[in-house]
């Protein structure tokens, strides 16, 4: 993700990151259940993980927004911010929900796999459209409180 930090607050990130990101996992995730490929929800568990896990410069997705996208759209920069760790945890819940898919196909359990991807799905299209973020919600319920 593409962080800021001051000194007195904790790090934000553009409010449309995160949104961008959602709606691509939620229409790759999608697209993997419609045509039953399996490969793309590992695909997307991986993208995840490396951008939950590994910082900005694994985030591919926020990348893809912040150097393909967003000049486009707002040529003047983010107007817009948010606090990161909510997303960044909602985000590593997707993964870990991915992984746990991936490893269910892999054991020949397809519904449970099937099952856990279209959990994500629906989550991830639902902050997209909406900006109700559960793993955020649940990120200031769980850990920040």
């Amino acid at each position: 993700m593409s962080v800021q930090s001051s000194s007195s607050t904790a790090p934000v990130v553009d409010v449309n990151i995160p949104r961008f990101n959602q709606a691509v996992v939620a229409v790759v995730t999608a697209l993997a259940f419609v045509l039953q490929l399996p490969m793309l929800v590992t695909v997307m568990a991986v993208v995840l993980t490396l951008s939950a896990f590994g910082g900005p410069r694994t985030a591919l997705l926020s990348r893809l927004y912040t150097t393909a996208i967003r000049p486009r759209l707002a040529p003047g920069g983010p107007t817009e911010f948010e606090t990161a760790a909510p997303p960044r945890f909602a985000q590593r819940l997707g993964a870990g929900f991915l992984i746990a898919a991936t490893i269910a196909f892999f054991v020949g359990a397809g519904i449970v796999g099937w099952a856990l991807t279209l959990i994500v799905t629906a989550l991830a299209a639902l902050a997209a459209a909406t900006r109700i973020c559960v793993g955020c919600i649940l990120y200031e319920r769980l850990v920040a409180s």
